[in-house]
């Protein structure tokens, strides 16, 4: 009897090894097809019909709030935290009505599914999914950037001290690393200071906190651009604006009246297999597999050619306060902003060796600036001459307004 029970428990072992090497087989194979065979991500939904082409169809609840979510953080402008923040505000929530974790958020980030990827490492498997792409490839990898530190952020970092809004912003000029900021105690008072706290350098940067961010102030000042420059440039962002705004309404308009005519399609083809009879089954759901693909994408560009709400001539306002007074603006921030306005403004911060600041890259709308500052003053009329009457005058102005809008439009990206 204990032997046949041996037996019997080990032939039942023996088939439950089987199936589970035809199953594992057979989801290999579906992977390998770009199906993906688990529970569908936060902004994904299994088709209903087992006959649909795609293994996943877009949430068209949730699907467009995933996506703004990799957008905000695509932008390096804002951490998980406010991220989460924004898009739970909007209404992200899980399919069991729960706001996202930020550890959830933090692995959705991460997650090749959103662009389009079926990836299983432990068989190896990269493929190409069977399903509509929530995010753009472009997007994903900017995000990626992010969450590895490769890509420059306006982020605030969280260990700096109200204090000291230079602290790991500024470094030593002699071995490039960042200064940190503390206290010194003195016999009657406390001083403030930056340091550098490399044990290596040969050459350690120690400077005041007064005397640093009086030297930063200076370094503002020096980027200021002319009054005269600045209205030229914000003539041209508005018109700029302006003109991208008929082309968002114009591109959306198309998508509309394509998204319509799709829709009208699948009426005619539905009207033909269900009440006519025209068509087999097969052709039938071939056909619907590609309507519905088709109209799927242009859903989501039409999400994608949103036009943007936002008071630009406002920003526009502040814009020029902070070209022709930023050094103002600076002293005036709270320690957030001033890491924002900072970091903007020097993306690969600034090395300071002791008595001065290392040249250093800015932003790119200082230096169409000044470049447009520079052309203008090698177009000046000699003295002695009118610059009002002057037809050198007047061929310098227009060709400094057309070098500006060239150099804007060159830059506008960024």
């Amino acid at each position: 009897g204990k032997l046949m029970e041996g037996v019997l428990a080990s032939f039942a072992q023996f088939d439950n090894d089987v199936r589970g090497e035809r199953t594992e087989a057979g989801m290999k194979a579906a992977l390998e097809r770009g199906r993906w065979t688990w529970k569908p991500p936060l902004g994904y939904l299994k088709p209903k019909d087992d006959g649909e082409a795609a293994s996943l169809v877009i949430d068209r609840e949730r699907g467009p709030l995933v996506s703004r979510a990799f957008q905000l953080y695509a932008t390096g402008r804002y951490t998980k935290r406010q991220v989460l923040d924004q898009v739970s505000n909007l209404g992200l929530r899980t399919v069991r009505g729960k706001k996202l974790t930020p550890q959830s958020l933090g692995a959705m980030l991460r997650n090749p599914l959103y662009p389009g990827w079926v990836v299983v490492p432990k068989w190896n498997i990269e493929q190409r999914g069977d399903f509509v792409a929530l995010v753009g490839e472009d997007t994903f990898q900017q995000v990626q950037a992010v969450l590895q530190g490769k890509k420059p952020t306006l982020t605030p970092r969280q260990r700096n001290h109200p204090d000291f809004p230079l602290r790991r912003f500024v470094r030593c000029a002699s071995c490039d690393k960042s200064l940190t900021g503390g206290w010194s105690k003195g016999r009657t008072e406390r001083y403030a200071y930056y340091g550098c706290s490399n044990r290596a350098c040969s050459s350690k940067v120690r400077v005041s906190k007064a005397e640093l961010e009086t030297a930063f102030l200076s370094q503002l000042e020096a980027l200021q651009a002319r009054p005269r420059y600045v209205a030229l440039f914000k003539d041209i962002v508005l018109d700029v604006w302006k003109q991208r705004q008929k082309d968002v309404i114009h591109l959306r308009a198309k998508l509309e009246r394509r998204l319509a005519d799709f829709a009208a399609r699948k009426d005619r083809l539905v009207d033909a297999f269900v009440y006519r009879e025209a068509l087999d089954e097969e052709t039938y759901r071939e056909q619907l597999d590609k309507l519905n693909e088709e109209i799927a994408c242009l859903r989501l560009e039409l999400h994608g050619a949103r036009l943007d709400e936002l008071d630009v001539e406002g920003v526009l306002a502040f814009a020029e306060q902070l070209l022709v007074d930023a050094a103002r603006m600076w002293a005036e921030f709270n320690l957030d902003q001033k890491q924002r306005f900072q970091q903007l403004i020097y993306p690969e911060g600034l090395a300071f060796d002791g008595q001065a600041f290392r040249t250093a890259v800015t932003c790119p709308i200082f230096s169409h600036l000044r470049a447009v500052s520079d052309e203008k003053e090698r177009l000046a009329s000699p003295t002695g001459f009118e610059p009002g009457c002057s037809a050198a005058a007047r061929s310098g102005s227009l060709s400094g307004a057309h070098h500006a809008r060239e150099s804007y439009d060159a830059g506008a990206s960024n």
